[in-house]
């Protein structure tokens, strides 16, 4: 639920997804990465089964051995039917090799012709090669008759070489996709500090792997088990609630393009007099700002009821409905209300009576806390390497990230997704609805990724994705769908968000590269590269951001820079490769690029001439970047803010250091009364500034410590921020007073100059209080 990381991450609060997918993002990443964010590895196998694989020999060659005379070989040509091979002597007397045929043919294990009075003697048979999967099978052929050293070549070891074309990809069957997966995954736990993964491919309506690795309790050694361990996989809840959705709009119920408002017991803010719809709740393109406020619960007290929870943080709604992509969680929340209420009965109920026991996902529930059949299974949450397992995780938005489940209950899932709505002759799902909800329904960004009615959608190199990332404080989870090749994977993994990120886009990409190579050549860089490229150059901020309270500080801190370099590509800071490189973009089609050493996009949507907005495939279509206004720009905000308290604490720590020097030197300070209260006021201004810094540090701190803190734990200290808020009003105004008294006679240079410099701070610092909007009254965020 929490947006990926690769992709620019907006928080660490948010449930995503993900950021994206470095590709299912995309914040997936998400597939596209079918993450929300976010970073890609040049070759998945670098990891685990090593790109050397191809060092091993074919054939082994057999040891010399003394040159007695060798009995004849019969000839293929004339030799009527394989003859019976005995067992090998202890001694085996090397044959003489036949002169081969001028075609390539597979190598045949060599036969000897028996002497008259003795038994037919062979050399061993070869030993079968070791199998271990490399990236590519190698096609192999003999060398023409030419390259041979001649027509009596016995003893002399075959050359081979590899046939010319692009290599056949291995069959996609059990044994190979257990051996990648093996090869990759136990590594990467150990790499990145992960508990334990859980990995899950479906083929043709059948299991091909199932299979847990590390542990669900590491104090206790339980492994996880892809059967029974319990895990959360956030926000690809989502895609059990749009399914909930698409069957009520099957049955005549709910119709996509109705306002919401019709189903409702409550009404949502309209948008300059528009309302939303259920299409653009599933598209993520309805408007909402982001919505923090008791995303997660810290106890079981605290949860709050579905509608209970939708009218006490109604986020605002900060764009127009259906033009700008805003991944939203209480979008998703607010349609499995209208689910409830269209249905009659608790959404927990209406899953598992028309999803979940129809799939036979026994050990699946959206119910909080777990029952008890399940809760002494569940994996226990481990939220950075090393540390101490948090508690279940109680998500208040339960349609869009509360979803416990297993690694085979969500094989069951995936089957149905790709057998038109079907498992095992049930139907959850009408074959025109399952198509329906997999079909492109928008693209934010042409050339890019889009989305159809829940999942996020990828269409390149002739093979379409679909599928959808989840992240909760410790869970780290992808599922990604080839419809037309009948093929699903999902992944699940325990531990620090970005090693599991990086993990389960490792595996994905790799499996989908592995089974399905791409081909064809890259093409070639466009001579607009770097006039298109001027035009993107600049500030940008993430479409999915808070903008009517503090959380907007979110935004201030975490925009990017686009720039162009000298070899005519474009960067995006915060679009990096693995190792936390910025990745380097070139022009491949008019306002798309291609990244160099990688095959991530990333395009620009353009209105009246201008850049409105840009997107990577590393980050889910759900969200993109969009320029920042430049009255708010961090370009310049963040030196000022800098500036301004480098200037609070240097006239706080000079101001008893004068006090010291006159002291020394007996001269005394030349002020009238009121010049005298006004720069004792301002020091204690100074004081309240530093304060009101120091306070927003530690909020920001907390938030990223733990979401479960804005379940209101945090109100106290932000009233009081608030007030300070208001009190720097009052500081900047003496501030100002103090400034212009130190500029009346007689002459004082170093006072005025001191007395401008902290009028400037504060000013500035109230600057930052209103645009921030840090002063809004109200505690919704």
């Amino acid at each position: 639920m929490r947006a990926a990381a690769s992709e620019p991450r907006p928080s660490r609060i948010v449930l995503d997804s993900p950021p994206p997918p470095r590709h299912v993002p995309g914040e997936a990443p998400y597939v596209a990465p079918l993450s929300g964010g976010v970073v890609r590895q040049a070759s998945p196998l670098s990891d685990g089964i090593g790109d050397d694989s191809q060092a091993i020999p074919l054939r082994p060659l057999p040891p010399p051995a003394p040159k007695p005379t060798p009995p004849p070989i019969a000839k293929p040509a004339i030799q009527p039917a394989p003859l019976p091979i005995a067992k090998p002597a202890p001694q085996p007397v090397p044959p003489q090799v036949a002169k081969p045929v001028p075609t390539p043919i597979p190598v045949p294990a060599p036969i000897a012709a028996p002497p008259p009075p003795a038994p037919v003697v062979t050399p061993p048979p070869a030993p079968k090669p070791i199998a271990l999967p490399p990236p590519a099978p190698i096609a192999i052929t003999l060398l023409a008759p030419s390259a041979l050293q001649g027509e009596d070549a016995g003893g002399e070891e075959i050359l081979l070489e590899a046939a010319a074309g692009p290599a056949p990809a291995p069959a996609l069957v059990s044994v190979d996709v257990e051996a990648y997966a093996d090869g990759l995954v136990p590594s990467a736990l150990a790499r990145g500090g992960l508990a334990g993964a859980v990995v899950v491919v479906v083929k043709d309506g059948q299991i091909l792997l199932a299979k847990g690795y590390g542990y669900a309790d590491r104090a206790k050694g339980r492994p996880m088990d892809a059967a029974r361990t319990v895990i959360r996989p956030g926000s690809i809840s989502k895609l059990f609630t749009w399914t909930a959705v698409m069957q009520l709009v099957e049955q005549g119920k709910l119709d996509l393009d109705a306002d919401v408002n019709d189903y409702l017991d409550f009404r949502i803010r309209d948008y300059h007099g528009q309302g939303i719809t259920l299409r653009q709740l599933m598209t993520h393109s309805a408007g909402f700002e982001e919505s923090s406020k008791h995303l997660f619960a810290a106890d079981a007290s605290r949860l709050r009821p579905l509608r209970a929870y939708l009218e006490t943080v109604q986020p605002q709604r900060i764009y127009p409905p259906g033009k700008v992509p805003a991944y939203s969680n209480y979008g998703v929340a607010l349609a499995g209300y209208i689910v409830e209420r269209v249905a009659r009965q608790p959404f927990n109920d209406y899953i598992e009576q028309h999803v979940l026991m129809p799939l036979d996902m026994r050990r699946s529930t959206f119910r909080q806390p777990l029952p008890k059949g399940l809760a002494g299974d569940v994996a226990l949450s481990y939220a950075s390497a090393g540390a101490q397992p948090i508690g279940f995780e109680l998500v208040n938005p339960a349609p869009a990230g509360a979803l416990s489940t297993t690694g085979r209950d969500m094989a069951h899932f995936m089957i149905a997704q790709l057998d038109q709505g079907r498992y095992r002759g049930v139907e959850i799902l009408k074959p025109y609805t399952a198509q329906a909800m997999q079909r492109a329904a928008s693209t934010p960004v042409a050339g890019l990724d889009s989305m159809t009615l829940g999942f996020f959608r990828r269409d390149k190199h002739g093979l379409v994705a679909i599928g959808h990332g989840g992240a909760t404080q410790a869970f780290q989870s992808n599922l990604a769908l080839v419809p037309d090749k009948k093929l699903g994977v999902f992944v699940s993994v325990d531990g620090p968000g970005a090693a599991g990120r990086a993990l389960h886009r490792d595996l994905i990409d790799g499996l989908l590269k592995r089974y399905y190579p791409e081909r064809g050549t890259p093409p070639a860089t466009r001579l607009t590269a770097r006039l298109h490229g001027k035009q993107l150059v600049g500030r940008y901020e993430n479409s999915r951001q808070s903008a009517s309270n503090f959380l907007a500080i979110a935004r201030f801190l975490g925009s990017s820079v686009v720039t162009l370099n000298d070899d005519d590509t474009v960067s995006v800071s915060s679009l990096r490769t693995r190792d936390g490189r910025i990745k380097r973009w070139r022009e491949i089609e008019p306002y798309v690029w291609q990244e160099l050493d990688g095959d991530s996009r990333l395009a620009a949507k353009r209105e009246n001439g201008q850049i409105v907005a840009i997107a990577s495939d590393d980050a889910p279509p759900a969200m993109w970047l969009q320029p920042v206004p430049a009255w708010r720009s961090a370009g310049w905000m963040l030196p000022l803010l800098y500036a301004a308290a480098a200037v609070h604490v240097l006239a706080l720590a000079l101001w008893p250091a004068a006090a010291l020097v006159r002291r020394h030197t007996q001269r005394r300070l030349k002020l009238d009364g009121r010049e005298r209260d006004l720069r004792l006021l301002t020091f204690f201004g100074l004081i309240a500034n530093l304060s009101l810094l120091a306070l927003w540090v530690w909020i920001l701190g907390r938030v990223d410590a733990s979401a479960t803190l804005l379940d209101g734990q945090l109100d106290p200290a932000l009233r009081i921020a608030q007030l300070l808020g208001v009190l720097s009003i009052a500081v900047a105004v003496v501030a100002l007073l103090n400034a212009r008294a130190a500029w009346k006679p007689p002459m004082r240079r170093l006072r005025r100059v001191c007395a401008a410099a902290m009028a400037v701070a504060c000013v500035a610092v109230v600057w930052f209080v209103l645009a921030l909007h840090t002063l809004q009254w109200s505690l919704v965020y």
